[in-house]
């Protein structure tokens, strides 16, 4: 059935868990995504070019890829709303990771630094907008006004 309603059937495993932990890795690799990007768009802000601009030639070059493109796209253009994946469910999705990781002994450091620009943005009223507005963070950080 997968393989007909789907471009490819990717088998991880019998077991639940396995199904888990690439749903929680991939929500990681997400987040890390859209930390990274709201992070280089405020450094470039902060030398006066456009974050469209940079975001603009990053997706159409060296992440040409369908996340790198969407993400990136909301950040340039300061959209988070509606939310198609709220701030509160990535939050949720890191601390499960972190979760599944520690039961494995498995160190994620960078999982650590998302939950807590999760939880600056949460102190910030944007728990209904959109998980892109994670940019918002790090331009509030730097001294600039997001636009969220």
């Amino acid at each position: 059935m997968f393989d007909v309603l789907g471009q490819k059937t990717w088998p991880f495993g019998d077991r639940p868990a396995q199904a888990a932990a690439v749903k929680l890795a991939a929500n990681f690799m997400l987040a890390s995504a859209i930390e990274t990007m709201g992070e280089a768009a405020a450094l470039v802000e902060a030398y006066d070019v456009g974050k469209g601009d940079f975001l603009g030639m990053m997706t159409g070059t060296l992440f040409a890829a369908p996340a790198y493109k969407n993400y990136g796209a909301m950040i340039a253009e300061d959209r988070y709303s509606p939310a198609g994946f709220t701030m509160k469910l990535g939050l949720k999705d890191v601390r499960l990771a972190q979760q599944a990781a520690e039961s494995k002994n498995v160190p994620m450091g960078i999982a650590g630094v998302l939950r807590d620009n999760y939880l600056d943005a949460l102190a910030h009223g944007d728990e209904q907008l959109d998980w892109a507005a994670l940019a918002t963070v790090s331009a509030r950080r730097s001294g600039q006004k997001p636009k969220a």
